[in-house]
């Protein structure tokens, strides 16, 4: 089982300055991940885990490319 995109926005955004802590994210990385996963399989069990990780990372992702 995998995921497909429904929407792709190639619209590259510079990253803005603000300062995150060492332990966030960036939009890079935020990218770089949602990338692995979407090609990525899974089992049935891990599906919901994996699901709301996914929004987390979409919704950091969104508010770093304000």
């Amino acid at each position: 089982m995998a995921f497909t995109a429904t929407h792709i926005d190639n619209n590259v955004k510079k990253e803005q300055t603000t300062t995150l802590s060492p332990s966030q994210l960036n939009t890079k990385e935020i990218e770089m991940l949602l990338s692995l996963i979407k090609r990525s399989t899974f089992l049935g069990e891990d599906v919901e885990t994996i699901y709301h990780m996914v929004v987390k990372l979409q919704n950091q992702y969104l508010e770093q490319t304000k």
